[in-house]
C-alpha cells in the first residue's frame, strides 16, 4: 500500500551533496583566514622593538632633530617610513650628522612621558618631523606630511626628505 504523501523523504543528513559543498566551503574560508593571519605576521605586523621609555630631547649641541614618531604597534608601512627616511638622513647627511649638526630620533608616542609630542606636533599618524634647537630650546618645527603620499615610491620619498631636510638646514644658524 502506498502513502498518500507520495515517497519517503530524509532530512539532508552527512552525505547530503548541499551539506558537504558547505562544510568544504566553511573549511575553506578558516585556512585562507588562518594564511592571510600568518603571512600578515610574518610580514612585520608587529610590536616594534624595545626602546627607551622617553625620548631626550636634551641635545647635546643645538641643531635639528629628525624625530620618527610611531606608535608601539608598527605595520609593514610603519617600518618603511621609518627605513626610508633613515635612509634619506644618513646618506644624504653623513656630515651633519658626524658633527652633530643633525640626528635621527625615534620616539614612541605610546610610552610614558612621549604622549606630549602628540599634541605639541599636531600628530595624527607616524610622522617624521624636523626640530630645530637652540639654547636648549626649540625654534621651529616641520611635520613632513607627504611621506605617506610616497611610501610606495622610495626614490622620490628620499628625495623629499633630504630636499625638505636640505631645507630646513640651511635656514639653521
Amino acid at each position: 500500500m502506498t502513502s498518500l504523501s507520495g515517497p519517503a523523504t530524509s532530512a539532508p543528513g552527512p552525505s547530503h551533496p548541499a551539506r558537504r559543498l558547505w562544510w568544504s566551503l566553511a573549511v575553506l574560508a578558516v585556512l585562507i583566514g588562518a594564511a592571510i593571519f600568518l603571512h600578515a605576521r610574518s610580514r612585520g605586523v608587529q610590536n616594534a622593538a624595545p626602546g627607551p621609555s622617553v625620548a631626550d630631547t636634551r641635545l647635546t649641541n643645538d641643531g635639528v632633530v629628525a624625530y620618527y614618531f610611531h606608535t608601539t604597534y608598527r605595520c609593514t608601512s610603519c617600518r618603511k617610513i621609518e627605513t626610508y627616511s633613515r635612509l634619506a638622513i644618513e646618506t644624504g647627511f653623513a656630515g651633519d650628522i658626524a658633527s652633530g649638526r643633525l640626528q635621527i630620533r625615534l620616539v614612541n608616542i605610546e610610552d610614558e612621558g612621549n604622549r606630549h609630542y602628540v599634541h605639541d606636533y599636531q600628530l595624527y599618524t607616524k610622522s617624521l618631523v624636523l626640530s630645530e634647537r637652540a639654547a636648549g630650546r626649540e625654534v621651529r618645527w616641520k611635520n613632513l606630511t607627504r611621506v605617506w603620499e610616497l611610501l610606495n615610491d622610495e626614490p622620490a620619498f628620499v628625495d623629499y626628505v633630504q630636499r625638505e631636510t636640505r631645507a630646513f638646514l640651511a635656514e639653521t644658524p
